[in-house]
This record gives structure tokens, sequence and C-alpha cells, in this order.
């Protein structure tokens, strides 16, 4: 016994000494080879990622430019060209009254503020002009922010579209200093009163915001290049002085090229913007994005050590016990009671499964029990409905002998009519027929006639056997409720017509002569999804009913005719082949009053 015991502890421990070879050379060698050759091939991706985020920040301080002076041509050419501003221009050289040339410069004054309102990018909207044979120039819009001078020679940017771009150069506004970029663009249509200029610059430090500080966290050089070759804009001027030759800006293009890494975009009419990032911050942004990876790769190591040691650990259970575990699910009279786990997952997902398994014999035992209990008292609640309909049938029929009794005929008229209209509405089944549909407006109308002045016609039309046609129940009172409850009088006649189509359809016809109907309005109401009338069964309901019965083989409308009468009109379809044998006796012109 000693002997076989001491032979376990050799296995095991040859079990757990083969498990530390497995993670070793299964796990951790070939972690340490995957991670070289993931900080490697990660170190391709930063550097080009690093140059795509770069080229997008170029990329997208060039659209923004070009945004920018389409946006101040098109703003210029209007100022020339549109019918409000720029073709009345010569009204103010040819108006000699100073209060009309004052009305004109206001009105000036008003168009200009409504191009720079709606283009918040533009601003200092200004018209100079040089008289014939004069030197200083007179700005024309005194009301400008701009000081009325031309933009000095050394701000040239470029010639775009014939248009002079200047800057990027300090704004020529009397209030506010800031960097922008100009336009200036020679009026053509009133040169006889001299040299006519429309100047505007980019509004007010918008400029600023097109140029970002920082690319990925890198401190970063944006510089602008005119066409002439002219440095016109730096972010850092100690780096390189404005206005100067940039190929001569430096010690040299190695020393530049040894400290930056450059890239550059040419634009439509020859200038370039260049953005510089250093060497320094470029690789280390570089190497800093791989150096987080292989923190992360090496945290990644020591985490599969440590989860191999507490995988070896939780292994090495004794076997022994697995068998106890199933005598004791055999022997285990208590079917609630749960398996001790062993930390083993084949061995705990099984009495886990078992575990589950004994809930739900439990659960459907219990759904069982409340499913027989509901099931009784649904049994309970059907005998009450039908013991209640029929005690109130009783008891309404013991009044109507007590009425005869008395020889009230109309209060025994009355409960006969509510007896057969209460009979009708409590039937369980869905459908009726047209004339048991109509018996029972007949019946609802009498009950109504105590309160209202009611005169009731019904023609039921020449063919009796469209009569036997099948409609859904409850279809026809809500429409005569309608035209008694909204006539606008306790007094009224009202008519329900029967008749054939000749397209074999059967119109059934609501008539009253009580306040106009809306049909607008009436179609609106029809389209509702919930029921919006005031007692819960109105219009939305009757055409529900007729869509579950016939589908969309049926109409429902409303109009207001030309000699006042309020109709709603229901057409179904006329199956004559079900019918056919069973005709009614009911007599044309039945009226009830």
């Amino acid at each position: 016994m000693h002997d076989e015991r001491k032979l376990g502890r050799k296995a095991s421990k040859s079990f757990a000494r083969r498990i530390i070879k497995v993670w070793v050379f299964g796990v951790l060698v070939p972690l340490l080879v995957v991670e070289v050759l993931i900080l490697w091939q990660f170190y391709r991706i930063n550097h080009n990622d690093v140059d795509e985020e770069i080229e997008n920040n170029l990329n997208k301080v060039s659209v923004d430019m070009a945004a920018l002076m389409n946006s101040m041509n098109s703003i210029s050419w209007l100022l020339e060209a549109d019918g409000t501003v720029g073709k009345n221009l010569h009204l103010y050289f040819d108006e000699e009254d100073t209060i009309k040339k004052g009305e004109l410069l206001i009105y000036l004054r008003e168009q200009i503020a409504n191009y720079e309102i709606a283009n918040p990018s533009i601003g200092n909207l200004t018209y100079i002009y040089i008289p014939r044979g004069g030197k200083t120039p007179v700005k024309i819009n005194q009301t400008s922010l701009a000081n009325g001078e031309l933009p000095e020679d050394t701000y040239f940017l470029c010639r775009w579209q014939k248009m002079d771009f200047y800057g990027p150069h300090e704004s020529k506004s009397k209030v506010a200093s800031y960097p922008c970029l100009s336009l200036l663009r020679s009026y053509k249509m009133e040169q006889e009163y001299g040299d006519i200029y429309i100047y505007l610059e980019s509004g007010y430090k918008y400029l600023e915001k097109l140029f970002p500080g920082s690319v990925m966290g890198m401190d970063t050089i944006f510089l602008v290049e005119s066409q002439e070759g002219r440095i016109m804009y730096c972010s850092d001027e100690n780096l390189v002085p404005l206005y100067s030759d940039l190929q001569n800006s430096m010690t040299g293009p190695a020393e530049k090229k040894r400290r930056y890494k450059t890239y550059e975009r040419t634009e439509e009419g020859g200038w370039k913007i260049h953005l510089w990032v250093p060497v320094k911050e470029y690789y280390r942004q570089i190497y800093g994005m791989a150096l987080n990876l292989s923190v992360v790769t090496l945290l990644a190591v020591f985490a599969c050590i440590l989860v191999s040691v507490l995988q070896w650990k939780s292994i090495y259970t004794p076997f022994t016990k697995f068998e106890k575990r199933l005598q004791l699910i055999a022997s285990d009279n208590d079917v609630e009671t749960k398996v001790e786990q062993m930390n083993i997952q084949e061995f705990d997902d099984n009495f886990a499964l078992l575990d589950k398994m004994k809930s739900n014999i439990l659960l459907l035992l219990n759904r069982v029990q409340e499913e027989g209990k509901k099931r009784s008292e649904l049994e309970i609640k059907v005998v009450l409905g039908k013991i209640n309909p029929h005690f109130l049938y009783n008891t309404l029929d013991t009044l109507k002998w007590y009425a005869a009794g008395k020889k009230d005929k109309e209060m025994v008229h009355f409960i006969t009519s509510l007896n057969k209209l209460l009979l009708y509405n409590m039937s369980k089944t869905r459908e009726t027929t047209l004339k048991s549909e109509l018996e029972a407006v007949g019946a609802y109308i009498v009950l109504q006639q105590l309160k209202y002045d009611i005169r009731f016609h019904m023609d039921t039309g020449k063919h009796p056997e469209i009569l036997q046609a099948d409609m859904p129940r409850f279809v026809l009172q809500p429409l005569v409720e309608n035209a008694i409850l909204h006539s606008g009088s306790d007094q009224g006649d009202i008519w329900i017509e029967v008749e054939l189509l000749a397209n074999g359809k059967i119109a059934i016809l609501v008539k009253n002569d009580g306040t106009p109907i809306n049909p607008e309005q009436i179609k609106a109401v029809l389209v509702q999804k919930n029921d919006i009338s005031s007692n819960g069964i109105g219009l939305q309901y009757v055409a529900r009913m007729l869509e579950n019965r016939f589908g969309d083989d049926f109409e429902l409308k409303a109009e207001r005719t030309a000699d006042g009468v309020n109709v709603v009109e229901i057409r179904i379809p006329f199956e004559a082949e079900e019918i056919c044998g069973k005709r009614d006796k009911s007599e044309r012109g039945i009226s009830v009053k």
C-alpha cells in the first residue's frame, strides 16, 4: 500500500513537469517569437499610420484653404455682377443729391452686411477706387472696418482664376489685429470713373483655425509658400523669416532634411503648403506606439505563465473523489441538493447541467400547477359569463310582463327592444346577416326615440335576397349613433337605404339632415390606428371590422350632398351563391316611428 502511494506521488510530479514543458515550449516560446514578429510588423504599420495621419492633416488644410479661396472668389463676383450691389454701384458716382447718395450707401451697407452674415468666413468687404489721374485710394463704403488701403505687393500669394490673393498678412481692420487671407478684384464695369477694386478678407481669426497646432501630439510647423517662392506664413517665425526665399532661409536643404520630415502640397495658382515634423518627435511617436504594444504583449506572457500555474494547481485535484460525487448524485433523495464543485471544468459543467435540469423540473412542476389553477379560474369565468347574460335576459323579460300587466305599451315596447338589442350585442359570434344588423338598429332607434324626436326611415330595396348577406356584427349601430349624437339637434330624420349596385356590391347608406359633416376630416379619422371617438367605438372600429371580414374588398366613405344631407356609405361584396334560395320576405319601405 505504501509503495502504491509512492508511485502515485511520482506520477503526480511527472504530470506536473509535463504541464510545465507543454506551457514553456507550446506557449511561452511561441509567444516570444510572435511578439518579436508583431513588434516589427507593428513598427511598419505605425510608420504608415503616422504618415497617413500627417498627410490627412495636410490635405484637410489644403481643402479648407481652397474652400476659403473659392468662397472669397464667389463673394467678390457677387459684389461685382449681381443685381443688388454690383450693378447699382454707378449710382454712387452719378447721384449728385447728398441725401439720395446717403440712402444708396445705407443700402450698400445693408447688402454687404447680409453677405458677411451669410458667410462668416468672409469679412471687411470694401469697395475701393482710385480717381482717374489720382493715386490715393478712396473707400466707397465708409462703414467697412477695413482702412481702405490696397495690399502691398510684398503680401502677394498667387493669381488664381484672374483674382489676386494676398497673405497671410495682418488684417487691414481698424479695430482688431489678426492674420488673414485677402483678395483684390478689379471692378471692370465702371472704369470710366477710375480704377475700382473689390477688397475682402477672411473672417475674424478664421485663418488661424485652419492650421492645427499639433498632429498626433507632435509639434508641427506649417508654412505657406507663395507663387514666387517666398514664405508668406510660418507657424514658427523664428525658424523661417517671413517673405524670405525658402531655399535660402535655413542653412541648407540637407540641414532641413536632417532636422525635419517634410511634406508639401502644391495648390491651384502655383502656391504651396508645407508641413514640417521634427524627426525626433516623428520617431518618438512611432516607437511609443510600438512600446505600448510590447508592454501589452509582455503582460500577456506573464499572464499566461500565471494562468499556467493556476491551471496546474486546479488540474492536480484528487480524481478519486469523482466516483464519490457520482454516488452522491445517485443516492440523493432531495431533488434540490446541489453537488459540490470540483474545480475541474469538464466535471463542473456536467454537474451544472444536472443542477439546471433539476431546476427546470421544479420550474415545470410549478408551471403545471399554475396553469391548472388558471384553467380552473377560466372555466369559472366562462360559466359566470353564461349565467350573467341569461340572468339579465330573464330579469328584462320579467319587467316586460310586469309592464304588460300594467298596460304600459310604451314600456313594453321599450323593454322588448332593449332585450333584443342586448341579446344581439351579447352574441359570441363575430358575424351576422344584414337583416339581423338592420333589426338591431331598429331596436336601437326605438330606445333613442324615448330621448330624441327622431323620424326613422328604412328602405331595403328591390332585392330582399341581399338581406341574407353576411357582414360583421355591430357596424351599423355606431354610424346611426353618430348620426344622432352629432346632428346638432334633438330632432330630425335618419334614413337607412340598402340597394344592390350594378357591379354586384351591396350599398348601405346612413343619412341624416343634421350639422354638415367634413368628409376630409372623416378620411383623416379613418386612417387613425387607434379609436379616438368619445365612447371608444367609432368609425375606426367600423373600418377595422369591415377590413377583417372583407379585406380590401369594401368601401367606407362620407359626403355632404347638394340638398343638405349627410351620407355615410358602406359597400360590401354580395356573395349570391352562398345565400341562393334563402330569400327574405322583408317588405320594401319599412318605417319605424
